[in-house]
């Protein structure tokens, strides 16, 4: 998450990256915001933040324009799709070059186009071309004697063709002697094939044995069963987070005096419930396999390296920093709920700013949105917005909203 202060005294808290990248090319967050930084503690100004840098540059690069894709005379209609022309040029009647432009183009490719088609026609003609000859059909034993002969009119000269011919050889250039007398030529010889081992050939043979079978008392199957254990009980703390509907924690039309605050304060009291049931099923969970872990040790005698696999596990239970500043973090959200709600109408949302008709109600709004913002904070710096578990869906469940200041 990134905590980002748009301008002083207006600070903006977005959950991912894509939310910042979005927020810096909307306008949001420009060259004169800041950004905090965990690792040193301190403001820093958002120009040193690489994701702003590489969105800068590319904005520059898009201000900067294509480059020119045509040159000379046909420029304009490979622009022009549609091959009418430019305002520019329909009112700039006096500039001949650009009137006669697209037809002296057209006149060109007219002309390269008839010369295409003459340097085509005056080239060698393929044998097939010439209509007088008749197809030479080869016989079994690729020869054939022509024999001359004439029609009833005597007037064309045609070939004996053998009805048992299977080969059909078109004549060439050379002479009619030359052709009957040419023999097919032979098959070019493939190259031979490379020798294989018998070893080789004999492993390439053998049917893959499929995955691994995992014994169910080893510790891989514990650990599969582990895992799927949390997995359903963490699948049911995310689909209760969103039947409570808590998206949006700090928005306006939460904290509304007309029936807002208390709908919210129901529903953060509804949550609450969830992640406390969460945390009860997922410590019975481990203490349940690690029982379980102690007693499969011993009589199968599972060896060290396998009791290493299961004590380096990834954790599935929330660090107790997380638990303790999640904690914090929801009591301070209910405070602050019940100051809004124990002075109904006696105040004035107004944007990002709230009004109290009472000066200690004020005081008092004051002094709990800080420490809900300090607890935001430690949270995010704990890891609580990257870890799976309850501290991360109540961050997400605030998201970019803030709370409103007292004025």
């Amino acid at each position: 998450m990134y905590l980002v202060e748009l301008r002083p005294g207006k600070e903006e808290l977005y959950r991912t990256g894509d939310d910042l990248a979005l927020a810096i090319r909307d306008g949001g967050v420009d060259a004169r915001s800041r950004i905090y930084h965990r690792a040193t503690a301190k403001w820093i100004s958002i120009t040193l933040h690489p994701q702003y840098k590489a969105i800068v540059a590319g904005q520059q690069a898009e201000v900067a324009g294509p480059a020119r894709k045509g040159w000379g005379l046909l420029q304009d209609l490979t622009s022009q799709e549609d091959g009418s022309l430019s305002v520019e040029e329909a009112n700039a009647g006096g500039d001949g070059l650009e009137r006669w432009k697209r037809p002296l183009g057209l006149g060109l490719s007219s002309i390269l186009l008839v010369l295409g088609v003459q340097l085509a026609s005056s080239g060698p003609r393929p044998p097939w071309a010439d209509q007088n000859k008749t197809a030479v059909v080869s016989s079994a034993n690729s020869e054939i004697e022509p024999e001359d002969s004439r029609d009833s009119n005597g007037d064309e000269e045609s070939e004996l063709v053998s009805l048992a011919s299977t080969t059909v050889k078109w004549p060439d250039s050379r002479p009619v002697a030359e052709t009957v007398t040419a023999r097919v030529t032979d098959t070019p010889i493939l190259p031979r094939a490379p020798r294989l081992r018998r070893k080789a050939l004999r492993a390439s043979l053998v049917p893959d044995s499929g995955p691994a079978v995992i014994k169910a008392n080893s510790v891989q199957a514990v650990l599969a069963r582990y895992d799927m254990a949390s997995d359903s009980a963490l699948a049911r703390l995310v689909s209760g987070m969103r039947v409570a509907r808590m998206n949006r924690l700090f928005s306006a039309s939460r904290l509304s005096p007309g029936g807002g605050v208390t709908d919210t304060r129901l529903r953060l009291a509804g949550a609450v419930n969830i992640i406390g049931k969460f945390r009860q099923q997922q410590a019975a969970i481990d203490q349940a396999y690690q029982d379980s872990v102690g007693l499969l040790a011993k009589e199968h005698g599972w060896t060290p390296k396998e009791l290493r696999q299961w004590s380096s596990r990834p954790p599935r239970t929330e660090a107790p920093t997380l638990v303790l500043v999640s904690n914090a973090l929801v009591a301070g959200i209910d405070s602050l709920l019940g100051v809004l709600g124990a002075h109904a109408g006696a105040y004035k949302l107004r944007g990002t700013a709230i009004a109290f008709e009472d000066p200690s109600a004020g005081q008092a709004y004051g002094t709990l949105r800080r420490s809900i913002k300090e607890q935001i904070e430690a949270a995010v710096a704990a890891g609580g917005s990257t870890s799976s578990g309850p501290t991360t869906l109540l961050l997400q469940a605030i998201g970019t909203s803030t709370l409103p200041r007292e004025t």
